[in-house]
This record gives structure tokens, sequence and C-alpha cells, in this order.
């Protein structure tokens, strides 16, 4: 009979939650990741770091073809991928979706691919990439955390916003052959973001980006027209955005893959991986 496993991370904001669940258990950090090929349906409880850091150790283990559905339960401090994935926002509200899925039948699969991150050391994989403003923003509030998953996601979008409208330092990126000054860009294959919004624009399916340069003027009177993914700005200069499959460029200094920082020295190869299947709560 096909078994399900729940993969559950006991640091994650309410990754201590009891749950009903009917099938097996793992707890992430406690040893190399089981053959995921050999379940009927992977559930990840946990936020957008737990979902980076057990994406990136599955695919390492094995090819996206072979893994079964992906469902995710919000347990985390920040929950922007699962929010986007689930009909639910609540916890309690998807863990009841999960009861019913499991003990019945599974319903379509939805095939979303995530971003590949490959750096000179290794390769990560996530929903969102952010630079400049983004990760400092992550940075600013990673020693500080509010104990509620609202009050972590109002201070993630308050601390990046004030980073891309207060005068701050662009980051230096190496990209088409030019050293451009950055004061923001992410890369995502999500539809929405943090609050819903949507601050990328272009026509077709692909990795969204969207970069804010240096010339970028009056970014605090167009800071709603950029979040609502006004294709207007387009017109102006210091601001761009599109659908791609694949970005390069050189980077020394932090980005941000779904709110963990790491640290790059060298060229940066942004991609999107091969579909995975996701059920919706």
């Amino acid at each position: 009979m096909p078994v399900p496993l729940l993969l559950t991370n006991p640091r994650a904001g309410l990754g201590k939650r009891q749950l009903a669940f009917r099938g097996e258990r793992f707890v992430l950090g406690s040893g190399p990741l089981p053959d995921l090929s050999r379940f009927s349906l992977l559930v990840l409880a946990g936020g957008d770091g737990t979902l980076q850091r057990t994406l990136t150790e599955a695919l390492e283990q094995s090819p996206a073809s072979t893994l079964p559905p992906i469902a995710v339960l919000p347990a985390g401090r920040t929950n922007m991928s699962a929010a986007d994935l689930n009909h639910h926002r609540r916890f309690t509200q998807c863990a009841k979706a999960l009861e019913a899925m499991v003990d019945g039948t599974l319903p379509p699969a939805t095939a979303r691919p995530l971003i590949r991150v490959d750096q000179v050391d290794g390769h990560k994989y996530g929903w969102f990439f952010g630079l400049g403003a983004v990760s400092a923003g992550i940075a600013r509030w990673s020693g500080t955390r509010s104990g509620s998953q609202l009050g972590t996601t109002i201070r993630t979008a308050w601390y990046s916003a004030k980073g891309l409208l207060a005068p701050s330092e662009p980051q230096e990126v190496r990209w088409n052959g030019e050293t451009r000054q950055v004061f923001a860009m992410l890369a995502t294959s999500l539809d929405r973001l943090l609050f819903g919004c949507r601050p990328y624009w272009g026509d077709g399916e692909g990795m969204h980006n969207t970069w804010v340069f240096a010339e970028a003027r009056g970014r605090v009177r167009r800071s709603l027209r950029l979040l609502r993914g006004d294709a207007s700005l387009e017109r102006l200069p210091g601001y761009s955005s599109g659908n791609r499959t694949n970005l390069e460029f050189e980077l020394d200094g932090p980005y941000t893959i779904d709110g963990e920082l790491f640290d790059n020295r060298g060229p940066l190869r942004l991609s999107l991986s091969e579909p995975l299947r996701w059920l919706a709560l």
C-alpha cells in the first residue's frame, strides 16, 4: 500500500505542533533523508527556509521526475511559498485539507519548477532569490525575529521595503559584460510574494525577475507601482523586468534564497529546475 511521508522541522515556528498523520514521519536534521522515491506523497512541515534546505538535499539525492507529489504545511515563521502554493493560509486549515487528502484519493498535481542557483562551490534550490535591498532586509531582521508568523512576515516586508526606499549603497553586479550598481533584484518562480504582491511584469512564463538599478529615480513614490508589477515602469530609466529561463552574472557579496542568507565570490547562474509535482492544501 502506498505510504505518505511527513518531514518536520522542530526548529520552525510551528514545528512542534501536534499533527494527526497516517504515514511515516521523519525529523529534518536527524540524519540523511530517506529514499523519497518509495513514498506516495511528501509533506513538508516548515517555513521557506525549511523548503530551501530540504528540497536542495532531495534533488541532490534523486531527480525531480522520481519524487512523489509534494504538499507544504505552513509551519515556519515565514511561509511565502506555502501561501502561493496552497488554497488555505492557516496551518489548521491546511492540516485539515491534508488529512482529507491522505484519507482519500490524491487530487491532480500541478507541475512547477524551482529556481536553481549554481555557484562555484555547488548549487541550491528554492522559490525566491534576492539581491541588494532584499538580502539587506533579511540581514536586518534575522537577529531579532518576532515570535509570531505574522510579526515576522511584517518585519521581513518592512525591512526589505526600507532598504529599497531609503538611501543606501547599491550592490555591484557584473552582468551582460558590464558592471551595474543594483539597488534591488529578485528572481522567483512564485506567482505571488509577501501579502500577495507581484513586483514583476513581462509576457510569457518562466523565471520572473526584476531589477532596480542605481539610476532609478523616484523609488519612494513609485514603490506601490513596483509592488503591483506596473509594466509602465519599464519605460523609466533603472527599472527592468521580464521572464527568463536563466540568468548569469557575477557577484561578490550576500544574496538570499527563501529567506536564508548566503555569501558568494564569483559567477552565479540562475535557472529553472525540472518541474516538481505539487498538491495544494
